[in-house]
C-alpha cells in the first residue's frame, strides 16, 4: 500500500485540472467549469467533506467530456489525447473526491492490485476500437474499413461491458479469521 498526505492530494487536484485544461478548447466557460469544479474538490478534500467533491468531479468530468474533442478513437493522437486529457485526470480526481471523508486519519492508502486492475480494464476499454481494426485488418487484408463513429463507441460499450462482467465474476479475497474457540475436551 502507498500513502498519499492531504498535501499531496490537494496538488494532484492542482496537476488534474491543469491536465485538463491543457487538453480542452481554450474558451471562458471550460476555464470556469474546470476551476469551480477543482475548487469544490479541493474544498472538499480540506473540509473532509465528500459530497462536495463528488459534485466537483461531476462539474470537471462533463466539462472535459464536452470540450476535449476527440473525433474517432482510431487514431494514436486522439487515443493519446483520450487518455492523458480526460481518463487519468478523472481517474485521479474520481479517487481523491471519494477519498475526501477521512475523519482523523490524514493520510490515504492506496492498494496496488485494484489500483492495477482499474488502469488495465480502462486501457482495454480506450483500445478495443483500435484493437477490432488490427485484428480484422490481419484477418480480412482486403476489406477497406471504413468505422463510423457510433460503431468505435458501441465496440468500446461492449468492451466495457464484457470487462465489466468478467471483474464481477472474480470474487473478493476475504481476509482468514482465525478462530478464537478453544477444543472442547
Amino acid at each position: 500500500m502507498i500513502t498519499i498526505s492531504r498535501e499531496t492530494r490537494l496538488v494532484l487536484v492542482f496537476v488534474a485540472a491543469a491536465d485538463m485544461m491543457l487538453f480542452s478548447r481554450i474558451t471562458i466557460l471550460p476555464f470556469i467549469s474546470i476551476a469551480v469544479g477543482a475548487i469544490m474538490i479541493l474544498l472538499g478534500i480540506e473540509y473532509s467533506y465528500r459530497p462536495a467533491s463528488v459534485v466537483g468531479l461531476l462539474v470537471m468530468s462533463v466539462t472535459a467530456a464536452a470540450s476535449i474533442e476527440i473525433s474517432t478513437m482510431l487514431e494514436l493522437a486522439n487515443v493519446l489525447t483520450a487518455l492523458v486529457g480526460i481518463l487519468l485526470p478523472v481517474s485521479t480526481l474520481t479517487w481523491l473526491a471519494f477519498s475526501a471523508e477521512e475523519g482523523e486519519n490524514q493520510q490515504v492508502s492506496i492498494m496496488k492490485k485494484p489500483g492495477i486492475i482499474a488502469l488495465a480494464y480502462a486501457l482495454v476499454c480506450v483500445w478495443s476500437a483500435p484493437l477490432t481494426i488490427l485484428v480484422t485488418a490481419l484477418f480480412v487484408p482486403t476489406i477497406s474499413m471504413r468505422m463510423a463513429v457510433m460503431t468505435e463507441i458501441a465496440i468500446i460499450l461492449i468492451a466495457a461491458i464484457a470487462g465489466g462482467v468478467l471483474l464481477m465474476r472474480k470474487k473478493p479475497a476475504t481476509p482468514q479469521v482465525a478462530s478464537s474457540e478453544e477444543p472442547a475436551g
